[in-house]
């Protein structure tokens, strides 16, 4: 074997050998550049494959590249779904909308109102149903709907209600559901003052002995009679307010 002839295996080798130590290592493509303008400043006959090697990376890179995710342009709340803070905590509500468009078109304010709605807790992925009987508070941005509104009054509004409503759901950002502090204290005080009246009552039959039959009263003494209808108003009134005081507060945030 000649000298030149081994001189070009040797060479060959050392090309080789540091193409793939630069790939292994995944060393830049410019500090890869430089290495190579060296080898080929010593070996001028190797600038061609030096060439097809350049457009070989550049192609690789680019592919590199392309395939990379760039998290800070995805848009993740693009897919979230609705939530709804239920005393304080958050859950998934995929049937928001159609709660609250439920709701908004509802005698909201009517103690037969029952509401039901499936909840998803974030981590433990546990789903349960939260139920409710009884009138509701809605408040949109800090106001309070009243009982006959742009949603609910057919009458006045008719379709224009619908409009309102899907309106609305467009711009809904939050939803809480909470405790009305103010019906919880209403409540108690009115179950004390039912309570004191049934005592009442109580008292009142035990002295005249009336009979009762259904709603109707007999009594031998009329003003006997009287002050016992007048306690059995005052209890039906007091039991009409504790129905309709609102337990739940649902707010709706836009802004």
């Amino acid at each position: 074997m000649d000298e030149f002839t081994f001189n070009y295996i040797i060479d060959t080798i050392c090309f080789l050998f540091t193409t793939l130590f630069m790939g292994f290592w995944s060393l830049s493509f410019y500090s890869s550049t430089i290495v190579l303008i060296v080898f080929l400043i010593l070996n001028v006959r190797y600038i061609l494959t030096f060439l097809l090697l350049i457009l070989f990376s550049s192609n690789y890179l680019i592919a590199q590249e392309g395939s990379k995710i760039d998290l800070k342009n995805v848009n993740v709340g693009t897919e979230r779904l609705p939530t709804i803070f239920l005393f304080g905590e958050e859950y998934t509500a995929r049937e928001r909308d159609e709660l609250l468009r439920g709701l908004l078109k509802s005698k909201f304010y009517r103690p037969d109102l029952r509401i039901i709605i499936n909840l998803q807790e974030f981590i433990s992925k546990r789903v349960f149903s939260f139920r409710h009987k009884g009138p509701v508070d809605i408040i949109i941005d800090g106001k309070t709907l009243k009982n006959e509104n742009r949603y609910n009054n057919s009458t006045i509004y008719q379709a224009g209600g619908d409009n309102q409503v899907l309106k609305l759901l467009n711009e809904v950002k939050s939803v809480r559901i909470d405790s009305n502090l103010n019906g919880i204290l209403e409540r108690r005080v009115l179950k004390r003052e039912i309570k004191s009246i049934d005592d009442q009552i109580g008292k009142l039959v035990k002295n005249i002995k009336p009979e009762i039959e259904n709603d109707t009263i007999y009594v031998a003494e009329k003003s006997q009679e009287k002050a016992l209808r007048k306690f059995y108003r005052m209890k039906n009134r007091q039991e009409k307010r504790f129905n309709e005081t609102k337990l739940i507060e649902i707010n709706i945030i836009t802004n």
